[in-house]
């Protein structure tokens, strides 16, 4: 991996040119970053650092109350945190207020269906809300809303996959399947449909999707936890030619992050596949740092993390 102590030179003095507060592209997915790193390196000035970013993404209050770049990311950056012992904080004292806001703005999503593929990462919220208020039983019932709306949209445009005529964007169509997927298991969801497995494992097995590697891995942690039978031969193609299909030369530097995380939990996960440490190598061994954006979602925040902790939750 590359240096943590190399990213972090390069990330302090152009923290001043991020102005959102959000997690993916601004402050609050920074310093989650930094708290990482400082606690790492035992570095008490990187420490101080991230505690200015995390002030000024909470001082900050945006309408957007998206998980990607609102509120309810900040919030989560906020709870994990917390929860990981970098900041001392009464999390009602210093977001209550906040809290609420999402809540409301999201308990009726069944009612503003424009909403429900914008707020389906709202989930990492909510799960996460609840082990803080596990009496506020808005949040179960809302991420049962979510999910509902979610199956319901994907089953609709699995059903058009087998027209010939249609017109959809299927990779964008599997991209959010893939997403759902990863709420289902991080939420340890237990009402998610059966339906759309099915409906998905039809469409692979007569050739209408290809191999996913992310879908794969995501589908065995789902099919284990849940002691479902059959999906034996559907994972194990798609986590082989999935694997097999890595061009290291042609991914982002989100993508090759996204890959190494994937590797990482698959090993973590009992998975072994030939040759790990060998394709991490690969993955990172011509890193432009200074041409590399300093962001969680696509750049240097989430490599940083990434090399500190293979196991972090890096959404």
């Amino acid at each position: 991996m590359i240096s943590i102590s190399k990213l972090v030179d390069h990330i302090l003095p152009n923290t001043c040119l991020v102005n959102s507060p959000g997690l993916y592209h601004g402050k609050a997915g920074m310093s989650m970053a930094l708290f990482e790193a400082s606690r790492y390196l035992q570095n008490e000035n990187v420490e101080n650092e991230a505690f200015k970013l995390l002030q000024e993404a909470i001082i900050f209050n945006p309408g957007d109350l998206s998980f990607e770049n609102g509120l309810s990311g900040i919030g989560y950056i906020v709870m994990c945190l917390i929860d990981k012992n970098f900041i001392e904080a009464d999390f009602d004292e210093i977001f209550g207020e906040q809290y609420e806001k999402i809540v409301k703005s999201i308990v009726d999503v069944e009612k503003k269906p424009e909403m429900l593929l914008n707020s389906m990462k709202v989930i990492y919220f909510l799960s996460k809300a609840a082990c803080i208020k596990p009496k506020d039983e808005r949040l179960s019932r809302t991420k049962q809303k979510i999910f509902e709306g979610l199956e319901l949209f994907l089953t609709l445009q699995f059903q058009d996959f087998s027209d010939i005529h249609c017109i959809n964007d299927k990779m964008a169509v599997l991209r959010i399947y893939e997403v759902y997927l990863k709420l289902v298991n991080f939420a340890g969801y237990k009402h998610f449909s059966h339906v759309l497995l099915e409906n998905y494992a039809v469409l692979y097995q007569t050739g209408r999707v290809l191999s996913s590697l992310a879908i794969g891995y995501e589908l065995d942690i789902l099919v284990r936890r849940n002691s479902i039978a059959g999906y034996d031969d559907i994972v194990n193609e798609q986590i082989a030619d999935g694997t097999r299909n890595i061009h290291f030369a042609h991914l982002s530097l989100k993508e090759k992050i996204d890959v190494a995380k994937l590797l990482s939990d698959m090993e973590h996960n009992g998975i072994a596949l030939q040759n790990q440490d060998g394709m991490l190598r690969n993955l990172f061994k011509e890193i432009n740092i200074k041409a590399s954006p300093l962001d969680y979602y696509t750049g240097l925040a989430r490599l940083v993390i990434l090399c500190v902790n293979r196991q972090t939750e890096l959404l």
